[in-house]
Protein backbone atom coordinates (compact mmCIF):
# COMPACT_ATOMS: atom_id res chain seq x y z
CA UNK A 1 0.00 0.00 0.00
CA UNK A 2 1.39 3.07 -0.60
CA UNK A 3 0.00 6.86 0.79
CA UNK A 4 0.60 10.33 -1.02
CA UNK A 5 3.42 12.73 0.17
CA UNK A 6 1.41 14.77 2.51
CA UNK A 7 1.01 11.58 4.70
CA UNK A 8 4.06 10.68 4.34
CA UNK A 9 5.39 14.13 6.07
CA UNK A 10 2.76 13.74 8.78
CA UNK A 11 4.35 10.32 9.81
CA UNK A 12 7.55 11.54 9.43
CA UNK A 13 6.74 14.68 11.79
CA UNK A 14 5.31 12.32 14.78
CA UNK A 15 9.06 10.81 14.41
CA UNK A 16 10.58 13.65 14.42
CA UNK A 17 12.23 14.47 11.20
CA UNK A 18 12.02 17.70 10.34
CA UNK A 19 9.41 18.72 7.28
CA UNK A 20 8.54 22.16 6.08
CA UNK A 21 5.45 23.88 6.80
CA UNK A 22 2.53 22.38 4.44
CA UNK A 23 -1.23 22.24 3.92
CA UNK A 24 -3.38 20.08 1.86
CA UNK A 25 -6.05 21.58 -0.77
CA UNK A 26 -8.50 19.89 -2.69
CA UNK A 27 -9.72 23.28 -4.68
CA UNK A 28 -8.13 25.84 -5.92
CA UNK A 29 -9.75 28.34 -3.55
CA UNK A 30 -8.49 26.55 -0.51
CA UNK A 31 -4.99 26.48 -2.31
CA UNK A 32 -5.02 29.96 -2.43
CA UNK A 33 -5.95 30.29 1.44
CA UNK A 34 -3.20 27.58 2.52
CA UNK A 35 -0.30 29.53 0.92
CA UNK A 36 -1.28 32.68 3.16
CA UNK A 37 -1.51 30.42 6.28
CA UNK A 38 1.41 29.24 5.15
CA UNK A 39 3.05 32.33 4.82
CA UNK A 40 6.68 33.11 3.36
CA UNK A 41 7.03 34.76 -0.44
CA UNK A 42 7.20 31.72 -2.16
CA UNK A 43 5.68 28.49 -2.23
CA UNK A 44 5.06 25.32 -3.91
CA UNK A 45 2.01 23.58 -5.35
CA UNK A 46 2.56 20.01 -5.51
CA UNK A 47 0.50 17.22 -7.56
CA UNK A 48 -0.87 14.38 -4.52
CA UNK A 49 -0.77 10.75 -6.66
CA UNK A 50 0.71 8.20 -5.96
CA UNK A 51 3.95 8.94 -7.59
CA UNK A 52 7.09 10.24 -6.80
CA UNK A 53 8.63 11.86 -10.05
CA UNK A 54 5.42 14.12 -10.69
CA UNK A 55 8.10 17.06 -11.28
CA UNK A 56 8.95 14.95 -14.69
CA UNK A 57 5.13 14.22 -15.54
CA UNK A 58 3.02 16.49 -17.81
CA UNK A 59 -1.08 17.17 -17.65
CA UNK A 60 -3.01 16.11 -20.58
CA UNK A 61 -5.97 18.41 -20.56
CA UNK A 62 -4.39 21.82 -19.82
CA UNK A 63 -2.23 23.91 -21.59
CA UNK A 64 0.10 24.94 -19.08
CA UNK A 65 0.56 20.37 -19.24
CA UNK A 66 4.45 20.53 -20.02
CA UNK A 67 5.55 22.10 -16.66
CA UNK A 68 4.83 19.03 -14.50
CA UNK A 69 3.46 18.21 -11.08
CA UNK A 70 5.10 20.24 -9.41
CA UNK A 71 5.37 24.46 -9.37
CA UNK A 72 6.22 26.89 -8.21
CA UNK A 73 4.80 30.24 -6.91
CA UNK A 74 4.99 33.80 -5.82
CA UNK A 75 1.79 35.17 -4.64
CA UNK A 76 -1.39 33.67 -3.33
CA UNK A 77 -3.24 34.10 -6.73
CA UNK A 78 -0.76 32.33 -8.62
CA UNK A 79 -1.15 29.34 -6.13
CA UNK A 80 -4.88 29.62 -6.80
CA UNK A 81 -4.22 29.15 -10.36
CA UNK A 82 -1.84 26.77 -10.59
CA UNK A 83 -4.22 24.69 -8.16
CA UNK A 84 -6.84 25.54 -10.74
CA UNK A 85 -4.43 24.06 -13.82
CA UNK A 86 -3.85 20.47 -11.93
CA UNK A 87 -6.73 19.63 -9.96
CA UNK A 88 -9.51 17.32 -12.09
CA UNK A 89 -6.55 16.87 -14.48
CA UNK A 90 -4.83 13.89 -15.05
CA UNK A 91 -0.94 14.02 -14.28
CA UNK A 92 1.28 11.16 -16.58
CA UNK A 93 4.43 10.31 -15.26
CA UNK A 94 7.31 7.50 -16.13
CA UNK A 95 5.62 5.47 -13.52
CA UNK A 96 1.86 6.08 -14.37
CA UNK A 97 1.84 4.48 -17.51
CA UNK A 98 0.39 6.53 -20.60
CA UNK A 99 -3.03 6.36 -18.90
CA UNK A 100 -1.96 8.57 -15.55
CA UNK A 101 -3.85 9.59 -13.18
CA UNK A 102 -6.21 11.68 -11.91
CA UNK A 103 -5.27 14.75 -9.49
CA UNK A 104 -7.99 15.55 -6.72
CA UNK A 105 -5.62 17.54 -3.87
CA UNK A 106 -2.54 19.42 -4.12
CA UNK A 107 0.18 20.09 -1.22
CA UNK A 108 1.30 23.34 -0.81
CA UNK A 109 4.63 24.16 0.93
CA UNK A 110 7.06 26.71 1.77
CA UNK A 111 9.49 27.62 -0.54
CA UNK A 112 13.36 26.92 0.25
CA UNK A 113 16.61 27.67 -1.28
CA UNK A 114 18.63 24.33 -1.66
CA UNK A 115 22.79 24.20 -0.57
CA UNK A 116 22.91 20.56 -0.43
CA UNK A 117 20.39 17.89 -1.31
CA UNK A 118 20.91 14.04 -0.30
CA UNK A 119 18.68 10.96 -1.20
CA UNK A 120 18.22 8.47 0.92
CA UNK A 121 16.02 4.59 1.20
CA UNK A 122 15.78 1.46 3.03
CA UNK A 123 13.86 -0.85 1.20
CA UNK A 124 13.35 -4.59 0.49
CA UNK A 125 15.44 -6.63 -2.54
CA UNK A 126 12.21 -8.95 -3.37
CA UNK A 127 14.96 -10.65 -5.65
CA UNK A 128 17.65 -11.67 -2.43
CA UNK A 129 14.78 -10.72 -0.17
CA UNK A 130 17.19 -8.61 1.79
CA UNK A 131 17.70 -4.93 3.41
CA UNK A 132 19.30 -2.26 2.03
CA UNK A 133 19.78 1.57 2.68
CA UNK A 134 20.96 3.25 -0.05
CA UNK A 135 22.30 6.90 0.19
CA UNK A 136 23.90 9.37 -1.99
CA UNK A 137 24.59 12.98 -2.62
CA UNK A 138 22.09 14.56 -5.57
CA UNK A 139 23.37 17.90 -5.14
CA UNK A 140 22.79 19.55 -8.64
CA UNK A 141 25.70 20.56 -10.18
CA UNK A 142 27.99 18.30 -8.38
CA UNK A 143 31.05 16.35 -10.59
CA UNK A 144 31.27 13.17 -8.62
CA UNK A 145 28.68 12.49 -6.29
CA UNK A 146 28.52 9.84 -3.41
CA UNK A 147 26.59 7.28 -3.28
CA UNK A 148 26.46 3.94 -1.79
CA UNK A 149 24.34 0.77 -0.76
CA UNK A 150 24.48 -0.94 2.34
CA UNK A 151 22.60 -3.98 3.87
CA UNK A 152 20.96 -3.49 6.90
CA UNK A 153 20.14 -6.83 9.13
CA UNK A 154 16.51 -6.07 10.32
CA UNK A 155 16.40 -7.95 13.39
CA UNK A 156 19.39 -5.07 14.77
CA UNK A 157 18.81 -1.47 16.19
CA UNK A 158 20.47 1.49 13.80
CA UNK A 159 22.50 2.72 16.52
CA UNK A 160 23.35 6.37 16.21
CA UNK A 161 27.47 5.03 16.43
CA UNK A 162 26.18 3.35 13.04
CA UNK A 163 24.00 6.25 11.78
CA UNK A 164 26.51 8.66 12.04
CA UNK A 165 29.03 6.86 10.49
CA UNK A 166 26.42 6.36 7.68
CA UNK A 167 25.95 10.43 7.32
CA UNK A 168 30.06 11.30 7.35
CA UNK A 169 30.50 8.67 4.74
CA UNK A 170 27.94 10.51 2.59
CA UNK A 171 29.79 13.48 2.86
CA UNK A 172 27.19 15.39 4.69
CA UNK A 173 28.80 18.92 6.59
CA UNK A 174 30.10 18.77 9.81
CA UNK A 175 27.21 20.84 11.58
CA UNK A 176 24.81 18.93 9.77
CA UNK A 177 25.90 14.83 10.63
CA UNK A 178 24.06 14.48 13.73
CA UNK A 179 20.66 16.06 12.45
CA UNK A 180 21.27 13.48 9.06
CA UNK A 181 22.07 10.54 11.65
CA UNK A 182 19.24 11.19 13.69
CA UNK A 183 17.09 11.05 10.27
CA UNK A 184 18.40 8.08 9.36
CA UNK A 185 17.49 6.28 12.44
CA UNK A 186 14.15 7.65 12.23
CA UNK A 187 13.87 6.31 8.91
CA UNK A 188 14.88 2.88 9.93
CA UNK A 189 12.33 2.83 12.73
CA UNK A 190 9.57 3.81 10.79
CA UNK A 191 10.09 0.94 8.40
CA UNK A 192 10.49 -1.45 11.12
CA UNK A 193 7.67 -0.31 12.93
CA UNK A 194 5.07 -0.49 10.32
CA UNK A 195 6.60 -3.29 8.07
CA UNK A 196 6.87 -1.14 5.01
CA UNK A 197 8.11 -2.35 2.07
CA UNK A 198 10.00 0.51 1.12
CA UNK A 199 10.78 4.40 2.04
CA UNK A 200 12.39 7.21 0.58
CA UNK A 201 13.25 10.96 1.45
CA UNK A 202 14.47 12.49 -1.49
CA UNK A 203 15.64 14.77 -1.71
CA UNK A 204 16.73 15.85 2.16
CA UNK A 205 17.79 19.66 1.58
CA UNK A 206 20.57 21.77 3.23
CA UNK A 207 18.95 25.02 2.98
CA UNK A 208 21.18 28.08 2.09
CA UNK A 209 20.45 29.04 5.44
CA UNK A 210 21.75 25.84 7.02
CA UNK A 211 18.46 24.30 8.11
CA UNK A 212 17.85 20.38 7.41
CA UNK A 213 14.30 19.10 5.71
CA UNK A 214 12.74 16.23 4.56
CA UNK A 215 11.49 17.91 0.69
CA UNK A 216 9.44 14.45 -0.08
CA UNK A 217 8.19 11.41 0.98
CA UNK A 218 7.44 8.04 -0.37
CA UNK A 219 6.47 5.08 2.15
CA UNK A 220 5.13 1.88 0.80
CA UNK A 221 3.39 -0.60 3.16
CA UNK A 222 3.19 -4.57 3.56
CA UNK A 223 -0.27 -4.68 2.35
CA UNK A 224 -0.50 -7.95 4.77
CA UNK A 225 0.37 -5.70 8.04
CA UNK A 226 -2.07 -2.64 7.21
CA UNK A 227 -4.49 -3.70 8.94
CA UNK A 228 -2.66 -3.95 12.34
CA UNK A 229 -2.03 -0.14 12.21
CA UNK A 230 -5.22 2.13 12.19
CA UNK A 231 -2.80 5.38 11.47
CA UNK A 232 -1.90 3.55 8.61
CA UNK A 233 -4.95 2.10 7.55
CA UNK A 234 -6.73 5.32 7.56
CA UNK A 235 -3.84 6.57 4.81
CA UNK A 236 -5.12 3.87 2.15
CA UNK A 237 -6.29 5.99 -0.72
CA UNK A 238 -8.10 3.69 -3.15
CA UNK A 239 -9.52 6.36 -5.36
CA UNK A 240 -5.43 6.16 -6.18
CA UNK A 241 -5.63 1.78 -6.51
CA UNK A 242 -5.47 0.43 -10.46
CA UNK A 243 -8.81 -2.21 -10.82
CA UNK A 244 -6.37 -4.65 -10.39
CA UNK A 245 -5.46 -4.03 -6.74
CA UNK A 246 -8.59 -3.14 -5.62
CA UNK A 247 -9.86 -6.87 -6.82
CA UNK A 248 -6.47 -8.26 -5.43
CA UNK A 249 -7.20 -6.70 -1.71
CA UNK A 250 -11.15 -7.75 -2.14
CA UNK A 251 -10.03 -10.91 -2.74
CA UNK A 252 -7.18 -11.51 -0.31
CA UNK A 253 -4.77 -12.06 -2.87
CA UNK A 254 -1.19 -9.89 -3.23
CA UNK A 255 -1.03 -8.24 -6.37
CA UNK A 256 2.21 -6.40 -7.35
CA UNK A 257 2.14 -4.07 -10.78
CA UNK A 258 5.44 -4.01 -12.88
CA UNK A 259 6.95 -2.73 -16.28
CA UNK A 260 6.96 -6.27 -18.29
CA UNK A 261 4.42 -8.20 -20.42
CA UNK A 262 4.47 -11.44 -18.50
CA UNK A 263 1.70 -11.96 -16.45
CA UNK A 264 2.62 -14.06 -13.34
CA UNK A 265 0.50 -15.83 -10.69
CA UNK A 266 2.09 -17.26 -8.05
CA UNK A 267 1.49 -19.28 -4.53
CA UNK A 268 4.20 -17.63 -2.11
CA UNK A 269 6.65 -14.87 -2.00
CA UNK A 270 9.87 -16.95 -1.77
CA UNK A 271 8.18 -18.60 -4.97
CA UNK A 272 7.91 -15.56 -6.22
CA UNK A 273 11.15 -14.02 -6.26
CA UNK A 274 12.14 -17.17 -7.81
CA UNK A 275 10.12 -16.70 -10.28
CA UNK A 276 11.26 -13.19 -11.45
CA UNK A 277 14.89 -14.02 -10.90
CA UNK A 278 14.79 -16.62 -13.89
CA UNK A 279 13.00 -14.38 -16.36
CA UNK A 280 14.97 -11.75 -15.37
CA UNK A 281 17.98 -14.40 -16.03
CA UNK A 282 16.41 -15.33 -19.31
CA UNK A 283 15.54 -12.19 -20.59
CA UNK A 284 12.05 -11.90 -20.10
CA UNK A 285 10.52 -8.92 -17.67
CA UNK A 286 7.25 -9.42 -15.44
CA UNK A 287 4.25 -7.38 -16.01
CA UNK A 288 3.06 -8.03 -12.37
CA UNK A 289 3.24 -10.90 -10.05
CA UNK A 290 -0.64 -12.22 -8.13
CA UNK A 291 0.35 -14.24 -4.93
CA UNK A 292 -2.77 -16.31 -4.17
CA UNK A 293 -1.08 -16.83 -0.71
CA UNK A 294 -1.82 -20.31 1.08
CA UNK A 295 -5.18 -21.78 0.17
CA UNK A 296 -7.00 -20.02 -2.25
CA UNK A 297 -10.55 -21.26 -3.73
CA UNK A 298 -11.62 -22.23 -7.12
CA UNK A 299 -13.50 -18.28 -6.68
CA UNK A 300 -10.08 -17.08 -5.61
CA UNK A 301 -8.15 -18.19 -8.30
CA UNK A 302 -10.94 -17.46 -11.36
CA UNK A 303 -11.00 -13.84 -9.72
CA UNK A 304 -6.88 -13.31 -9.58
CA UNK A 305 -6.52 -15.42 -13.34
CA UNK A 306 -9.28 -12.53 -14.81
CA UNK A 307 -7.15 -9.93 -13.13
CA UNK A 308 -4.40 -10.53 -14.86
CA UNK A 309 -5.94 -11.49 -18.32
CA UNK A 310 -7.09 -7.92 -17.59
CA UNK A 311 -3.99 -5.92 -17.45
CA UNK A 312 -3.60 -3.72 -20.58
CA UNK A 313 0.44 -4.89 -21.13
CA UNK A 314 0.37 -8.71 -20.13
CA UNK A 315 1.27 -10.34 -23.30
CA UNK A 316 1.42 -13.94 -21.81
CA UNK A 317 0.80 -15.46 -18.13
CA UNK A 318 2.85 -17.77 -16.64
CA UNK A 319 1.22 -19.97 -13.47
CA UNK A 320 3.87 -21.34 -11.71
CA UNK A 321 2.07 -23.21 -8.16
CA UNK A 322 4.05 -25.35 -5.56
CA UNK A 323 1.13 -27.01 -3.89
CA UNK A 324 1.27 -27.21 -0.16
CA UNK A 325 -1.86 -26.36 2.10
CA UNK A 326 -2.53 -25.14 -2.06
CA UNK A 327 -4.15 -27.84 -3.20
CA UNK A 328 -3.23 -27.73 -7.30
CA UNK A 329 -6.63 -29.27 -8.43
CA UNK A 330 -8.59 -26.50 -7.14
CA UNK A 331 -6.07 -24.14 -8.51
CA UNK A 332 -6.52 -26.05 -12.33
CA UNK A 333 -10.42 -25.76 -11.74
CA UNK A 334 -10.18 -21.89 -11.03
CA UNK A 335 -7.81 -21.62 -14.32
CA UNK A 336 -10.38 -23.96 -16.59
CA UNK A 337 -13.50 -21.58 -15.17
CA UNK A 338 -12.34 -18.29 -16.13
CA UNK A 339 -10.63 -19.62 -19.47
CA UNK A 340 -14.23 -20.44 -20.01
CA UNK A 341 -16.07 -17.34 -19.25
CA UNK A 342 -13.69 -15.04 -21.27
CA UNK A 343 -12.02 -14.74 -24.86
CA UNK A 344 -8.37 -15.82 -24.29
CA UNK A 345 -5.58 -15.04 -26.96
CA UNK A 346 -2.07 -15.10 -25.40
CA UNK A 347 0.11 -17.95 -24.37
CA UNK A 348 -0.36 -19.59 -21.05
CA UNK A 349 1.92 -21.63 -19.40
CA UNK A 350 1.23 -23.64 -16.05
CA UNK A 351 3.97 -25.30 -14.28
CA UNK A 352 2.36 -27.35 -11.14
CA UNK A 353 3.99 -29.41 -8.48
CA UNK A 354 2.90 -30.90 -4.74
CA UNK A 355 -0.52 -31.36 -3.91
CA UNK A 356 -2.19 -33.44 -6.69
CA UNK A 357 0.14 -31.45 -9.51
CA UNK A 358 -0.89 -34.74 -11.43
CA UNK A 359 -4.89 -34.17 -11.18
CA UNK A 360 -4.52 -30.78 -11.92
CA UNK A 361 -2.51 -31.16 -14.82
CA UNK A 362 -4.70 -33.91 -16.24
CA UNK A 363 -7.48 -31.48 -15.44
CA UNK A 364 -5.84 -28.73 -17.51
CA UNK A 365 -4.96 -31.15 -20.05
CA UNK A 366 -8.97 -32.96 -20.30
CA UNK A 367 -10.46 -29.42 -20.67
CA UNK A 368 -9.35 -28.52 -24.30
CA UNK A 369 -8.26 -25.15 -23.29
CA UNK A 370 -5.04 -23.51 -24.58
CA UNK A 371 -2.70 -24.02 -21.78
CA UNK A 372 0.69 -25.28 -22.20
CA UNK A 373 1.87 -27.41 -19.24
CA UNK A 374 5.49 -28.42 -18.30
CA UNK A 375 6.60 -30.40 -15.35
CA UNK A 376 9.68 -27.60 -14.28
CA UNK A 377 10.30 -23.83 -13.54
CA UNK A 378 12.72 -23.50 -15.75
CA UNK A 379 11.20 -24.71 -19.01
CA UNK A 380 8.01 -23.20 -18.21
CA UNK A 381 9.82 -19.94 -17.89
CA UNK A 382 11.68 -20.49 -21.37
CA UNK A 383 8.48 -21.23 -22.95
CA UNK A 384 6.39 -18.16 -21.72
CA UNK A 385 9.50 -15.88 -22.53
CA UNK A 386 9.97 -17.60 -26.20
CA UNK A 387 5.87 -17.59 -26.49
CA UNK A 388 5.73 -13.65 -25.92
CA UNK A 389 8.66 -12.90 -28.02
CA UNK A 390 7.23 -14.24 -30.57
CA UNK A 391 3.95 -12.23 -30.51
CA UNK A 392 3.75 -9.79 -33.73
Amino acid sequence: MNIHEYQAKKIFNTYGIPVLKGCIAYTPEEAERCAQRIGGKMWAVKAQIHSNVRGHGSFIETEAGAKGGIRFVSCAEDARREAANMLGKTLVTPLTGPEGQEVKKVYLEEYVDIALAYALSIYIDFSVEKVFLSLADVTENKKRPKSFLTELDINKKMTAVKATALAAKLGVPQKHIAKTAKVIQKMYEIFKTYSAFRIDINPLVVTTDNRLFALDGKIAFDPDAVGKYKEITCMRDVEEETPSQIKARLNNFRYIKLDGNIGCIINGSGLGMATLDLIHLYGGKAACILDLGGEPTKETVTNAFKSILSEPNVEGVLINIFGGSSRCDVIAEGLIAASREISIGMPLVVRMDGTNAQIGCRLLFESGLPFTVKQSMDEAVRVIIQSVQEIV
